[in-house]
């Protein structure tokens, strides 16, 4: 049997409950900026979220912008919320992608997986750490004692060799750690 592409998911009741349930995501998103919902909802409403931003760039004084902020945002205040504060942030940004999707690890008491979507760039602390370059590895202490050692051997003049600074290492690790992922050995 040959599966069908559908173009959305089956979410609630019928077309006229999921459009509202749309809505009503999208309009939340805009005014918090982040949400919690399931993986599935999460994942719709990023498409509606995404053409929301790409046709508001158009300017409020576009019919068709005002028509679908106005569609989907039932709170009239933020309309302005969208084309003062929103589309400002992405107009450096010309293809998108303006929100991001990020899975939380188990499931909620359902038996759901869930998800946070956001807009980039939200006033609100960041839900996943940076990566930071950890000095402490054991290929960046094992270069520094090596560079350490020579220089103390006198095998190297000074004025001859430059060696390398720590955050230069640092840097030369991650981008060797980089490129050894990607191969296969």
């Amino acid at each position: 049997m040959l599966r069908r592409f559908k173009p959305y998911r089956r979410l609630a009741g019928g077309p006229k409950e999921r459009i509202k349930l749309m809505q009503g995501l999208v309009m939340n998103l805009v005014k918090y900026e982040r949400l919690e919902t399931t993986y599935g909802l999460a994942h719709e409403t990023q498409k509606y979220a995404e053409r929301l931003i790409n046709v508001a760039k158009k300017g409020d004084g576009d019919p068709a912008a005002m028509k679908l902020a106005d569609y989907y945002l039932y709170e009239k205040q933020l309309i302005h919320k969208l084309f003062k504060v929103l589309v400002p942030r992405f107009e450096t940004n010309k293809s998108g992608p303006y929100t991001r999707l990020l899975k939380v690890p188990g499931y909620n008491e359902n038996g759901i997986p869930t998800a946070f979507i956001e807009y980039k760039g939200n006033p609100y602390p960041p839900l996943r750490p940076e990566k930071k370059k950890n000095p402490d590895w054991i290929i960046n202490q094992l270069i520094r004692r090596a560079m350490a050692d020579l220089k103390n051997s006198g095998k190297l003049e000074a004025s001859s060799v430059k060696l390398p600074s720590t955050k230069e290492i640092e840097g030369a690790t991650v981008a060797a750690k980089s490129t050894s992922e990607g191969t296969a050995v």
